[in-house]
Order: structure tokens, then sequence, then C-alpha cells
């Protein structure tokens, strides 16, 4: 009855498969606290990223404001400039106009009008 025991020991691996096992759970183990460490720092870079990303989108849009308030304000400028310059051709022709009526009026009238 050789059926039952076989002559083979139960269970039983033998010891270098055991250690290969057991150095690569070793290294699997190392690969993944390095993995996870990597991980984590990259996480914490991402926040401080992302939250340099905010603060710049805030600036961003502060600086548009003042830039919106500041053409505004070139605007009105300009148009005020506008108004005097207009202002000012207007008088500077009005002075003109009459500089040359009263070049042509001295010469349109009669010479008993002329006082020596």
């Amino acid at each position: 009855m050789m059926g039952l025991g076989n002559g083979r020991r139960s269970m039983k691996s033998p010891p270098l498969i055991l250690a290969a096992l057991v150095a690569c759970i070793i290294v699997l183990g190392f690969n993944y606290w390095i993995a996870s460490s990597r991980s984590v720092d990259l996480q914490s870079r991402i926040l401080e990223l992302e939250g340099r990303v905010r603060r710049a989108a805030a600036e961003r849009g502060a600086v548009e404001l003042k830039k919106n308030e500041f053409q505004g304000e070139l605007e009105k400028q300009r148009e005020q400039l506008d108004k005097i310059q207009s202002s000012h051709n207007f008088q500077l022709e009005s002075v003109n106009k009459l500089y040359q009526d009263e070049k042509v009026w001295p010469a349109s009238l009669p010479s008993y009008f002329y006082f020596e």
C-alpha cells in the first residue's frame, strides 16, 4: 500500500523557493514604500502649485479690474482733452476771424475816417 504515503513529505516547500518568495515580498514592500512616499511628495507639490495658481488668478483678476478702471479714466480724460481742444480751436478761429475782420475793416473805410 504505497498509495497513501507516497514517500513525500506533507506540504513542505524547498527552502530555496521560500527564500525567493520572502526576497520578492521584501523587494515589493520596499518598492511600494518608495512609490508611496514619492506619491505623497508629489501630492503636496501639486497642492502647493494649485495654491500658486489660485493666487496668480486672483492677482490677475485684481490687475484686470485696475486696468479696466484706468482705461475708463483714460477714456474720460481723452474726452475732456477733445472738448478742450475743440474749444481752443473754436476760440482760435474766432480770434483769427476777428483779426481778419479788423485787418479788412480799416482798408474799407473812406479816407476821411483815418486819423493822422
